[in-house]
């Protein structure tokens, strides 16, 4: 149960980073006031700056979830 609670609590944390990654990267690229073909733009921004911060949190959270389940056995 204890190694239950520690993974569900790494994918839980795993699912708020990238929801706060994906958040700013909106934030900071989307704007109310873009026409059809800049939000195009934009969406193709943002997909070039959120998958490498999504690759790099799952690259931190795959070496943490060993790392812990390496120490709770």
């Amino acid at each position: 149960m204890k190694k239950f609670m520690a993974y569900a609590s790494l994918a839980l944390i795993n699912f708020i980073v990238n929801f706060f990654i994906y958040n700013y990267s909106f934030n900071s690229q989307a704007t109310p006031h873009l026409h059809e073909s800049q939000r195009l733009e934009s969406g193709i921004l943002m997909l070039t700056t959120t998958v490498p911060a999504f690759a790099v949190a799952a690259i931190l959270f795959t070496v943490i979830f060993y790392f812990l389940s390496k120490k709770l056995k």
